[in-house]
C-alpha cells in the first residue's frame, strides 16, 4: 500500500501540523473506545508516529504500541522521537506479517484511500485484533472542501486534489466505512464525523495548496496542467488564503470503530 504523495521535508512539514490539528480529536476517539494503562496498541500507517505517540501516552509503561509504515523517511523520523514501550516495524498494512489476534486496538488514520480496498483494509485489522479488542479507522471525505469567499485558484486545485487522489473513491471509503464495519460483523460499532476547518491564521490554512504541491510530481506527468500554470495557480490561491476575511472547510472526518467478535 504505497504513498500517495512526496516523501521530502514539506510533505513531512505538513504530515506533522495536520497531525496536530487531528490530535484533540484522536483522543475523543480512544476516550470512546477506552484506550488505557496496559492495553496493546497498533498504529497502520503510523507515518510520522504522531498517533502512535498518542498511545503510548495512554497505555503506559505496563502497555506497548507498535507504528507501522511502509515509508522508511517516516519511520526513521518516528524511530527518532519514540517513547520507551514503541517500537516501529516497516511493512504493509494490507499484508502486515504481524501475528494474528495480537492487539487490544488496531488503529489506521487516511490510509483507506491508497488502499487497494477498505474491505482488505479492515480484514488485515481485524485479524491482528484480539478475540474483543478494537478496530479503529479514521478517513476523510474532501468532497467538501471549501473557502469562503470563494475563489477560481481555490477550485481549480479543488479538482487537481480530487484527481491525484482520485476523490469520487476516497471521499467513498469514509462514506461507506460504517456500513463495512456492520458487514464485517464488528460490535458496538461507533460513528463519529467533524468537519475539519480553519480561518487564515491557523496552521492549517494551507492544507489545500500544500497538499497539491505534495502531488506535483503525480499531476504534472499526467498532463493535467503545466507546471507554469499550476504555479500560478498555487500562488493564487495561497494569497487568497492568506486573507484574513477568508475561512475554509478542509474536509470532513469520519472516525469508525468497533470490536472484534
Amino acid at each position: 500500500m504505497a504513498y500517495q504523495l512526496a516523501t521530502d521535508a514539506p510533505e513531512m512539514t505538513r504530515l506533522a501540523t495536520q497531525a496536530s490539528a487531528l490530535a484533540p480529536d484522536a483522543a475523543i476517539l480512544f476516550d470512546r473506545i477506552g484506550v488505557g494503562p496496559g492495553w496493546s496498541c497498533l498504529d497502520l500507517g503510523c507515518g510520522l508516529g504522531e498517533v502512535t505517540r498518542l498511545l503510548a501516552k495512554r497505555v503506559g509503561p505496563a502497555g506497548r504500541v507498535c507504528g507501522l509504515d511502509l515509508e522508511p523517511r517516516f519511520l526513521r523520523h518516528a524511530e527518532a522521537m519514540a517513547p520507551p514501550a514503541t517500537s516501529y516495524l516497516q511493512a504493509d498494512a494490507l499484508r502486515s506479517g504481524l501475528p494474528a489476534d495480537s492487539f487490544d486496538l488496531v488503529h489506521g488514520r487516511l490510509l483507506t484511500g491508497a488502499a487497494s480496498s477498505p474491505e482488505a483494509l479492515l480484514a488485515e485489522a481485524l485479524r491482528l485484533a484480539r478475540p474483543g479488542g478494537h478496530v479503529a479507522l479514521q478517513e476523510s471525505d474532501p468532497g467538501f472542501t471549501a473557502c469562503y469567499p470563494g475563489h477560481p485558484a481555490h477550485m481549480r486545485l479543488k479538482a487537481l486534489l480530487g484527481r491525484g487522489l482520485n476523490e469520487s473513491g476516497h471521499g467513498a471509503f469514509a462514506r461507506r466505512l460504517f456500513g463495512i464495519f456492520r458487514d464485517a460483523g464488528l460490535r458496538e460499532v461507533g460513528f463519529r464525523p467533524f468537519v475539519v476547518g480553519c480561518q487564515a491564521d491557523e496552521p492549517m490554512a494551507h492544507w489545500l495548496p500544500d497538499t497539491v504541491q505534495s502531488l506535483r510530481g503525480t499531476i504534472l506527468r499526467a498532463g493535467w496542467t503545466t507546471a507554469e500554470a499550476l504555479d500560478a495557480t498555487l500562488a493564487e490561491c495561497r494569497a487568497h488564503l492568506a486573507d484574513p476575511g477568508t475561512t475554509q472547510i478542509l474536509y470532513v472526518m469520519v472516525q469508525v470503530w468497533g470490536r472484534k467478535p
